[in-house]
């Protein structure tokens, strides 16, 4: 087990900083830093000097938004998988097939994290999200079906944490969305409507790892009335599950 005498605190400190700017609508300051992250503000203050010292963030009026220079810690990710050369192909000419914009995403921790997206067709109407996006695990397909297809202790961990209400129809009782897994580990997709964003439906698919738990999740999402119908949504499961299959020896 790895203890605080172990890791660098103040390291750790920084990457929370990093991190405190992912769902930030407009730049940040010190002080509105350090009550993100309960870091003493003069502590604070360093962290984001040696930042922006560093080249990971830019100031404008004494408040601060991360550079491109970010984009540096996640391109050894990226690269190791070889996204740009393998990945990214096959998910554009089934995107074309699906009609569809297809987006692949991996669980980090509580959240679904976005690490490629193809719109296919540069016409196709897309979901607004993006590479680095993160979703709920618990209100949208993508998140859905990489915790259905996770290890059962791994499952009771995420359901005994309060569930977040995103919209009226979202399903924040426990039992009722390990029904929803179990459902989802049955026909091999989920297909969530309304309970992320009023009006969109989305569907995804597992990519399986050896074990068969997912080690990602391949989903599209649209209107919900493209949606409603499940003969519909089988047949565009299917698609993206041969995607998926295909995709498992590369990510």
């Amino acid at each position: 087990m790895i203890t605080d005498k172990d890791i660098s605190l103040t390291f750790m400190k920084g990457m929370e900083v990093l991190e405190a700017f992912e769902r930030a609508a407009a730049p940040l300051t010190i002080p509105e830093l350090a009550r993100r992250t309960g870091i003493n503000r003069s502590v604070t203050r360093r962290l984001v000097l040696t930042l922006l010292r560093l080249g990971y963030l830019a100031e404008t009026n004494r408040a601060f938004t991360p550079t491109p220079r970010i984009l540096r810690l996640a391109s050894g990710y990226l690269k190791e998988r070889q996204f740009g050369r393998t990945v990214q192909p096959v998910m554009a000419a089934y995107s074309k097939r699906l009609g569809d914009a297809i987006s692949l995403a991996v669980r980090d921790g509580a959240d679904a994290i976005y690490v490629a997206y193809s719109p296919g067709d540069p016409t196709l109407i897309t979901s607004g999200f993006s590479i680095g996006s993160r979703l709920p695990l618990t209100a949208t397909a993508i998140g859905r079906v990489l915790l259905a297809f996770s290890d059962p202790e791994e499952i009771e961990c995420i359901l005994a944490e309060p569930s977040a209400s995103y919209t009226p129809d979202t399903k924040t009782d426990p039992d009722a969305i390990l029904a929803d897994l179990s459902a989802i580990r049955a026909r091999g997709f989920a297909h969530v409507t309304g309970e992320y964003e009023p009006g969109v439906a989305s569907i995804a698919v597992p990519v399986l790892g050896p074990d068969s738990t997912a080690k990602a999740a391949l989903g599209i999402v649209g209107p919900a009335a493209r949606f409603e119908e499940m003969e519909i949504c089988a047949r565009k499961a299917a698609l993206l599950s041969e995607c998926a299959e295909t995709l498992e020896s590369f990510v």
